[in-house]
């Protein structure tokens, strides 16, 4: 009994180590010409209406690159950038492209550029991933998994997405 017991447990252990690893390793995508670093999606409840995706991209070719386009299908995926005037009247304007300068990095953040998904098909949940597609003009699709996140009090303290 006792060393069933132990074996049960030491199953428990393994796949709760393999389960954290493969978390935290789903956050960044790391290909050759390109890292995709921490793709999230905070929410504050199950009953958004929009959302918003930010993550860092970095461009590890000498070329220069362009995103011109984000897709999913469980919204409607467009890139915006937040701007505050000098009266301090905050505006969103729609981007059609993202220009990726070679070996260097871009950042969606809150406060600045980032993906507007409109149109939620389904609420979103906390640790249900979501697949959006990032289009470049010369990489082509990538699809990556954007975490859906519980925004914390640390999120909103800082008003800013660190890596």
């Amino acid at each position: 009994m006792k060393r069933k017991l132990k074996c049960n447990l030491i199953s428990v252990l393994v796949c709760i180590s393999l389960q954290m690893f493969s978390t935290s390793y789903a956050h960044e995508i790391d290909l050759k010409e390109i890292s995709i670093k921490h793709p999230m999606i905070p929410i504050f409840n199950s009953k958004m209406k929009t959302a918003t995706g930010y993550f860092t991209i970095v461009n590890k070719r000498n070329k220069t690159d362009e995103l011109i386009m984000v897709k999913t299908d469980f919204a409607k995926a467009m890139m915006h950038l937040s701007k505050i005037d000098e009266n301090g009247i905050a505006s969103m304007e729609h981007v059609n492209k993202v220009i990726i300068p070679g070996n260097s990095s871009v950042v969606f953040e809150q406060g600045s550029l980032h993906i507007m998904f409109t149109q939620l098909r389904e609420p979103l949940e906390e640790y249900m991933d979501q697949k959006v597609t990032l289009v470049f003009k010369n990489l082509g699709d990538i699809v990556v998994d954007f975490q859906v996140e519980k925004v914390t009090q640390e999120m909103k303290m800082n008003n800013n997405h660190n890596h």
